[in-house]
């Protein structure tokens, strides 16, 4: 196996790993929902940063793994694969279509990517050409999204600095969001709130937990890895999951911490949200102020397929309002991910391809040339009358 098609292995096995991971999660909060259990905000977000996290690193654990396996430091019967387990079934009986239609199902994904790696004709060629396509569009899209925004920092004035995080007043941005450069933080805000000074310590405070959170690092991970996952559904549900669960977590944060008002702070991203569209409505060049690596306080502009600016804050307010929002134990919160965490390594065993051929794999070849040899004998016999 050459070291690209590894890496292409890889890659496929992080999409798959992501939409099972994502299918546990939603399913999860939705489980939870049902029994009218509500974890504080800050909590899901922790969650789902670290269950992302772990998925990133599924190849590697999964890789480990096989090699105690190899080495026999693991015992044989502890292997997880997909594939080996199907053979057994088979040859079990407990799959019963041809041994050859079977054969060929296993070994779909190798033959699939190997049309891909060789730019083989028709399909092969149009998934390379589509995957290379996706990945320069949404790479052109990132570098653009890097510029913008530092053009849009360098049109700000400098107000105040404390240590390497900067305040930063602009005459454009529609609505305040908090940024990050290799060594600086940024928090850059409207310039119009210098006449609301209420509105203004609100803001401040909630950019500022926006930095603590580590919300902006993540926001930049995800848009990193998206001309990778640009064509996986399942990357877009974590993805609105994560900008969800942030703003909720940094709301409460606040309101928690800072002792705010909750009226207040309500009001304070009711008038934020009338402005920022306020000046959509006079801008023509449409919203440039939270491209990547910007955490908005909120959303004013329209996206497909997504929940309306308006009915985000409406959510806002109405989680603000929440009270009876639990914090469990870090001891009872470990023991309760740990199975989406077992979840998530053994789906990124039994997606490895086998080490080597098998036993079983070898009474599957056995049982498919016999088949193949006993329909080339029957083609010389009369049939029957």
């Amino acid at each position: 196996m050459t070291p690209v098609s590894q890496v292409f292995d890889v890659y496929i096995d992080l999409n798959i790993t992501l939409a099972i991971a994502t299918l546990v999660w939603v399913s999860a909060k939705l489980m939870m929902a049902r029994f009218g259990n509500k974890l504080d905000f800050p909590v899901q977000l922790g969650l789902l940063n670290g269950l992302f996290a772990i998925i990133l690193l599924s190849p590697i654990a999964a890789a480990a793994y096989q090699c105690m396996l190899s080495q026999q430091m693991v015992p044989a019967i502890l292997s997880v694969n997909l594939a080996d387990y199907a053979v057994s079934q088979y040859l079990r009986g407990g799959i019963a279509i041809p041994a050859e239609d079977f054969q060929a199902l296993l070994g779909f994904r190798a033959r699939l990517s190997e049309s891909v790696l060789t730019l083989a004709p028709g399909v092969g060629t149009g998934l390379a050409l589509g995957l290379l396509a996706g990945f320069a569009w949404f790479s052109g899209k990132l570098v653009t999204s890097f510029v913008r925004l530092y053009r849009m920092l360098a049109t700000c004035h400098d107000w105040r600095r404390n240590g390497r995080v900067r305040l930063l007043l602009s005459d454009h941005a529609l609505v305040p969001f908090s940024a990050r450069g290799l060594l600086n933080h940024y928090v850059v805000i409207p310039s119009d709130l210098l006449g609301e000074p209420e509105d203004l310590k609100l803001v401040v405070k909630h950019e500022l937990q926006h930095l603590r959170q580590g919300d902006v690092a993540w926001e930049i991970g995800l848009e990193l890895l998206r001309p990778l996952f640009f064509w996986n559904p399942f990357f877009y549900v974590w993805k609105s999951e994560v900008e969800r669960l942030r703003e909720l977590a940094c709301d409460q944060r606040v309101a928690e911490k800072a002792h705010v008002d909750l009226r207040s702070y309500c009001m304070c991203l009711l008038r934020a949200a009338q402005a920022g569209l306020r000046k959509r409505g006079h801008q023509t060049g449409g919203d440039r102020s939270n491209g990547i690596a910007a955490v908005a306080l909120l959303e004013v502009q329209d996206r497909l397929l997504r929940r309306s600016p308006g009915q985000k804050l409406r959510r806002r307010v109405e989680a603000l309002l929440e009270t009876n929002r639990i914090r469990p134990h870090r001891g009872m919160t470990l023991l309760a991910v740990l199975p989406m965490i077992a979840v998530i390594f053994l789906t990124a065993l039994a997606i490895q391809k086998p080490a080597d051929w098998s036993q079983d794999r070898l009474m599957l070849s056995a049982i498919v040339n016999l088949e193949r040899l006993e329909t080339i004998n029957s083609f010389g016999q009369q049939p029957l009358r």
